[in-house]
């Protein structure tokens, strides 16, 4: 079953240390930036599910989504995992598997604050010794949030040792990204931000770049197509612009 689930990984996560990448790291916050409609929900769930075959804890919290519908996205793009690999019988064991790691909660219809996270991480450890390596902040779009609660956000992620993930809507009729910066809104928060990722729709297909590593800002192809439907990795990688 191990071997299975390794073999699973189709996540964009899984090729990062193939360029130098290995992801943002305990107390890293990375983003990833996209027009609506791209697949950003898809891409931040391919990431837990990612994490989850490796064996690690997941914590996703979203604003706008119940935990029913966040449940839903994350069986179907397991479901979808194993049917491309001829592998549905492992259906029923692999969830379960997966299910014991992850916690789901949401604020729909509430106000997402740094008070309410660290009740929910508190909540976690201590009445079910669940202390998550990733954090996924979905549907909370980074254009209507104070940067200071990004920054107390990625503060409690550190504290705890687990890697912060969020999305930014970028626009494409707006302003074009200042020379060495984010494009808007991601330039309002990006000191905050470790490790930036770019998905752009190309041919029906997605490409994902790094915008940003460290304290440095790229323009980087990393030669990877996605499913544009899924957000997971291709068969084939696609080769460079």
């Amino acid at each position: 079953m191990t071997n299975l689930m390794i073999k699973l990984r189709r996540s964009p996560r899984t090729l990062l240390a193939r360029d130098g990448h290995p992801g943002p790291g305990a107390g890293h916050l990375a983003v990833v930036m996209a027009r609506a409609g791209v697949g950003k929900t898809a891409f931040l769930v391919g990431i837990g599910i990612d994490a989850l075959l490796s064996g690690q804890k997941v914590l996703h919290i979203s604003l706008e989504r119940t935990v029913e519908k966040v449940r839903d996205w994350y069986d179907d793009l397991l479901k979808e995992m194993l049917r491309r690999e001829n592998k549905l019988e492992h259906w029923t064991a692999i969830q379960l598997e997966v299910e014991k790691r992850r916690h789901i909660h949401t604020y729909f219809g509430h106000t997402f604050s740094a008070d309410r996270l660290r009740s929910a991480l508190e909540l976690l450890r201590d009445a079910a010794d669940f202390v998550p390596n990733v954090i996924i902040l979905d549907r909370m779009e980074m254009e209507n949030f104070d940067p200071e609660i990004i920054e107390a956000a990625k503060k409690m992620a550190s504290e705890i040792g687990a890697e912060l993930w969020m999305a930014c809507r970028t626009h494409r009729d707006g302003p074009s990204p200042a020379e060495g910066h984010l494009p808007p809104p991601a330039d309002r928060f990006e000191h905050l931000v470790d490790t930036a990722f770019r998905l752009d729709p190309q041919d029906k297909k997605v490409r994902l770049h790094v915008a940003k590593d460290g304290q440095q800002m790229l323009a980087k192809n990393l030669n990877v197509v996605l499913d544009p439907r899924t957000l997971l990795l291709e068969t084939g990688i696609g080769g460079k612009r």
